[in-house]
């Protein structure tokens, strides 16, 4: 490896000294450039037509939006997951342990699901200031970062989803979308813009950024591993799997959404973007693997909106608001959901619909007048009849005719729409597209 290419993975003293203004900074992360800034208006003395000119993303091969491998989140990252793989194969489980990593594993991921998610990055409800404070706290013992970062970059997946600007488009790749994405720093020149005003105005959030090293560290690490050691007299397995196989059990899951629900499941409310509806992603990420809906709807504060969809953050919401701790559930209006689940019924009808043969086009049957038909079945013996005006050539239908060959022959050359409507049996929609598709010849004109 040459000294260049090696330099990109050495982390410089500049690049220290920046990861620690990170750590401890005097002022809040840059949240891309507004668009405002590009605005161009056009002439008119009525109505102002701003025209946005973003400057686009390269997307040459070879041009990342991912300038420099992110040395700092990436070695912690990385370091994270080889501790939980050590600790899988040479660290023993103890039953009460394991307990605690489970239900601490549930409170992490809600923190993050019910703060992080539905409450910071797309403000689906309000919280009362002691859950605020409770899911800022709790939200960083996962380590996925402060809520800023956060959420930043999920306001920047959900306005540039599939994307170059999309922070894990899911288009480079699976798992560049579930975990590739963590391990670079984009330039902010290539950063999309995020109105992150109504974060940096509240209180909880910048004290949270602030201390988020320290906080972090005392809920991720120390927490986890001084009550599996005091309570449950188990430091080691506490650390190794209370602290460090949880937190990394959780990132994982979380990074699931950005992976899996881009990749499997259904799409009953959209289609325009990759985001699917996958229950079982639903179930391991406490509701969001409903990713299909949380994109039509992203202020709705289900991601499973049915009732029996497994969304564990939604009724732990519902929860909260009797309890006074959480008001205003933002619910999208139920006529609306129900039109994207329409707009999809009708869309998947017309592909299926595509693939079946209905025969020749009506507007390219040959026509006929009644003296030219009659013709036909006489002078050159077609077995044809008609039905509310079209002709059908029924010769190899005779034998099949569940009426018998009787009755279907003694229609030949007359007009048997009475007949065929309930005059003798009122024939189902399958004897109708049969005909149509493959015994319809001509129009009676």
């Amino acid at each position: 490896m040459s000294s260049s290419a090696l330099s990109y993975y050495i982390p410089t003293w500049a690049g220290i000294k920046e990861y620690l203004s990170e750590i401890f900074p005097s002022h809040l992360m840059p949240v891309g450039v507004p668009p405002e800034k590009f605005a161009e208006e056009t002439d008119s003395d009525v109505l102002k037509k701003p025209v946005y000119k973003v400057k686009a993303v390269p997307k040459e091969k070879n041009v990342s939006i991912h300038s420099r491998w992110y040395w700092p989140f990436a070695s912690g990252i990385l370091l994270a997951e080889a501790v939980a793989l050590y600790a899988v194969f040479f660290v023993k489980l103890q039953r009460s342990t394991g307990i605690f990593m489970v239900l601490y594993g549930i409170l992490s991921g809600l923190c993050i699901t019910a703060g992080y998610h539905r409450l910071w990055a797309h403000r689906a409800y309000k919280a009362s200031l002691p859950l605020q404070v409770f899911l800022a706290v709790f939200g960083a013992s996962s380590i996925q970062g402060s809520i800023i970062w956060w959420v930043q970059n999920h306001r920047l997946h959900h306005r540039y989803t599939d994307t170059e600007r999309d922070p894990y488009n899911i288009k480079r790749g699976f798992w560049y979308a579930h975990h590739g994405w963590i391990l670079f720093r984009r330039k902010e020149e290539d950063l999309g813009y995020a109105d992150m005003t109504d974060l940096h105005a509240s209180k909880v959030v910048v004290w949270q950024y602030n201390y988020y090293f320290f906080i972090c560290a005392l809920t991720s690490i120390v927490l986890p591993t001084a009550f599996c050691g005091l309570v449950l007299n188990d430091w080691k397995g506490g650390f190794f799997w209370g602290a460090v196989a949880r937190l990394v059990g959780v990132q994982q899951i979380t990074f699931c959404v950005n992976s899996v629900a881009h990749t499997f499941g259904t799409q009953p409310y959209s289609d325009e973007q990759t985001p699917r509806d996958n229950w079982i992603t639903g179930v391991i990420t406490l509701g969001e693997g409903y990713h299909n809906f949380h994109h039509a709807f992203p202020n709705d504060y289900r991601n499973g909106v049915r009732w029996y969809d497994i969304d564990l953050t939604k009724w732990v919401l519902w929860l909260l608001e009797q309890l006074n701790l959480a008001s205003e559930l933002k619910r999208f209006p139920r006529n609306e959901i129900m039109k994207g689940r329409a707009t999809m019924k009708l869309k998947n009808a017309e592909r299926f619909a595509k693939k079946v043969n209905y025969g020749t086009p009506i507007d390219e049957l040959p026509m006929f007048t009644a003296s030219e038909f009659v013709a036909e079945v006489k002078e050159r013996g077609k077995k044809w009849l008609v039905i509310e005006g079209f002709i059908y050539n029924v010769e190899d239908f005779i034998s099949m005719h569940p009426g018998g060959p009787k009755l279907i022959k003694s229609g030949i050359g007359k007009d048997m729409t009475n007949a065929f409507n309930g005059g003798v049996y009122n024939h189902h929609y399958s004897a109708r597209n049969l005909m149509n598709s493959t015994m319809r010849v001509g129009k009676i004109i």
